[in-house]
């Protein structure tokens, strides 16, 4: 069996990866959980269909893009297109509110007292900042937008102003967010973006027969290319999932490298569906006139419903997806389920916990009222690495894991059991044999950063394969994670 060389990174519990043998235990998904509205897209040149929003942590800065949008339907069922597409700009210090910032450079109504960036795109737009050593200052932001099935880059030196510079590629669809970043694990850039398959499509594009279709027979698909140089870029691949399928429509991908654990890359999908087959519930639903008109006037955009998946990956080809929704549109109130709902952010924010004495936790973000009411960019919350872990319920169950070559001499865990549950942790020779002086003992509480006691130096076993033999009862296990001891003389 391969041994696996961890080092001291951090090893997130979200797949079967490092697991050689399990019983009674399983991966299991957790749900992020509502904060607060952190920014009514209620300016004039904003409404109700801002999205796409874009977050970048700059520094403790957080850097905010996002499309805005206004168009209604009148009570005739015919559509009001209020102004043209715009990309804003916003920021915040926290990442619990954010706060326009007045650009000044693009008239609307006259003045130019607002946050437009961009005026000239026609659907999307996705920003990062380049991480490349090598990247030119000139080019350290950097944009990517469709126009006409193509995708084309933009580049600003602070992130602001951004100048259109040439055509990226043009072998998909790209009509959704197309993100791209530089990976300094392979030394790559990554670039995962829309492309169309199936019947009526040509060449990853959609044909003018199928754009124009209420109800399409096609399937939008993740794609993916890499490139050393952002010039030269791999023969694009569709991602694959284990297991394979190919029985949902996913309308953006998200995926980003995840900054506590960066060997990981984590996507945060929207999945589309049209129910239009399933009339007798709409009249159930919220704002029954309003849906109405909608339906009357867009058709699919009126009759699909969205939610969010979530799904990682170790190469950025296979990923592990999951089943149920990540996000859900939730309680039917006004305003939601709709086409729209549940669309996340790029990025994410860690920040301070709500509770006097909590730990920090990740802030994400997703546009709610979409198509109805001014967005609203709600932040939800998630335990540090707690998007998976190793769950086992009340009855005790085992996970021993491969051999694995670790750097260091603490271990400590990411973990929360109930009052009456724990986990025990116990190291292996590579043939299984327990190591004296190496059992923790049973732990409990709920921490996401708890030493674990041995009586032997761990450091006497750094560079060698050990295995971890974990028992647990009502128990989750986010991550763990080796480390150097601090000297403190």
């Amino acid at each position: 069996m391969d041994r696996i060389k961890i080092g001291s990174r951090r090893e997130v519990c979200w797949d079967e990866y490092l697991i050689d043998q399990a019983q009674d235990v399983r991966v299991q998904m957790h749900h992020p959980e509502f904060r607060n509205v952190v920014l009514d897209c209620n300016a004039p040149w904003e409404g109700n269909r801002c999205g796409y929003f874009v977050l970048l942590n700059d520094q403790g800065q957080f850097r905010l893009y996002y499309r805005g949008l206004n168009y209604d339907i009148d009570q005739d069922a015919k559509p009001i297109k209020h102004f043209p597409a715009t990309m804003c700009y916003a920021e915040s210090s926290d990442g619990k509110s954010f706060q326009r910032v007045p650009v000044r450079k693009i008239p609307f109504w006259g003045t130019t007292d607002n946050n437009i960036l961009l005026n000239t795109i026609r659907d999307n737009m996705f920003f990062f900042k380049d991480t490349n050593p090598d990247c030119a200052s000139e080019a350290l932001y950097k944009g990517l937008a469709e126009d006409k099935q193509a995708l084309w880059l933009y580049e600003s030196a602070d992130g602001v102003n951004f100048e259109k510079k040439r055509m990226l590629i043009n072998d998909g669809a790209y009509d959704s967010m197309n993100v791209a970043f530089w990976d300094a694990i392979s030394e790559q850039y990554f670039l995962f973006y829309r492309g169309i398959h199936g019947a009526g499509t040509e060449g990853g594009k959609w044909t003018a027969q199928q754009g124009s279709a209420r109800h399409t027979s096609s399937v939008r698909d993740v794609r993916v290319r890499t490139s050393k140089d952002f010039v030269t870029w791999s023969e694009p691949q569709m991602i694959r999932f284990d297991p394979a399928r190919d029985d949902l429509e996913l309308y953006t991908n998200q995926v980003q490298p995840y900054y506590r654990a960066k060997h990981m890359f984590i996507g945060f999908p929207t999945r589309y569906t049209d129910r239009y087959k399933d009339t007798q519930n709409f009249a159930y639903l919220p704002d029954k006139e309003h849906r109405g008109r909608l339906i009357r006037a867009e058709g699919r955009t009126g009759t699909a419903m969205t939610d969010a998946a979530v799904m990682t990956s170790r190469d950025g080809l296979y990923f592990r997806r999951t089943e149920e929704a990540f996000l859900t549109p939730g309680i039917e109130r006004d305003w939601n389920w709709y086409y729209g709902d549940c669309y996340f952010a790029y990025g994410m924010a860690e920040t301070d916990g709500d509770r006097p004495g909590s730990p920090r936790e990740i802030s994400m973000y997703a546009g709610g009222d979409y198509g109805v009411n001014s967005v609203k960019l709600c932040r939800y919350a998630i335990r540090l690495d707690g998007f998976f872990s190793w769950r086992c319920d009340y009855q005790p169950g085992t996970v021993v894991t491969k051999p694995l070559i670790f750097d260091g001499g603490i271990l400590s865990i990411n973990f929360a059991t109930s009052a009456l549950g724990y986990i025990r942790i116990r190291l292996l020779s590579e043939d299984g044999t327990p190591i004296d002086g190496f059992d923790s003992g049973r732990l409990f509480g709920d921490s996401v950063d708890r030493p674990v006691d041995f009586q032997g130096d761990l450091a006497i076993l750094a560079e060698k394969p050990v295995r971890m033999e974990i028992t647990m009862s009502d128990a989750d296990l986010y991550s763990f994670r080796f480390t150097p001891k601090v000297n403190l003389c």
